[in-house]
């Protein structure tokens, strides 16, 4: 592909894929790291879960699709998730995909005993076997209480009811402390995407 690309003498708009493959890539363009220019970089880890049981501590905890009366606080979920990407994701482009994912019934909170939205995610993508878990969202005040786990995986277990294998995650916490890796699910690899100017 590299060959043909050069032959071809392509212009390309960006680069995305595992870090191995666009890293053989750009060593077979000449290039070490990012391509020159470059406009915007992520690098980001893809994760499969795994058999997770949920926690007893949270059994009068409920995962329900988004309600119309919870679409607002869903919506601004939505946008704090892309404010607080690094860097920061297209607002109107996640708020515009967590519109969409609401109205197939896609978008989810899992809701406390007094029926308290507390937590946000949504299906994406999906392939065959695979159900892609999008914008995992815990609002600052309830993180570091289990609530992003059960989260995932209450979201894990509806895709299984759906007869999907298993989710695939992205992440761009690649710091110690990532959610899904403390969780135990696969690493399937990093990935990187290159906007090219």
């Amino acid at each position: 592909m590299s060959k043909y690309s050069l032959d071809k003498k392509w212009e390309l708009a960006g680069l995305c894929g595992p870090e191995t493959v666009v890293n053989s890539y750009l060593e077979y363009q000449g290039k070490k790291g990012p391509p020159s220019p470059c406009s915007s970089q992520r690098v980001f880890k893809l994760f499969q879960t795994s058999n997770h049981n949920e926690n007893p501590r949270f059994e009068d905890y409920k995962l329900v699709p988004v309600s119309k009366i919870d679409w607002p606080k869903a919506r601004i979920w939505a946008q704090q998730f892309a404010m607080e990407a690094d860097p920061p994701l297209d607002i109107s482009a996640i708020t515009q995909l967590a519109k969409q994912m609401y109205s197939t019934h896609n978008l989810f909170v899992l809701t406390d005993p007094q029926n308290h939205p507390c937590a946000m995610a949504g299906f994406g993508r999906s392939t065959e076997r695979y159900r892609v878990i999008n914008m995992v969202y815990v609002p600052t005040q309830m993180r570091r209480q289990g609530i992003g786990r059960e989260l995932v995986t209450r979201m894990a277990v509806h895709a299984k009811e759906l007869g999907y294998h298993n989710c695939l995650l992205f992440s761009e916490w690649l710091e110690v402390g990532n959610l899904y890796d403390a969780m135990g699910c696969k690493l399937l690899g990093t990935f990187v995407e290159y906007e090219l100017v």
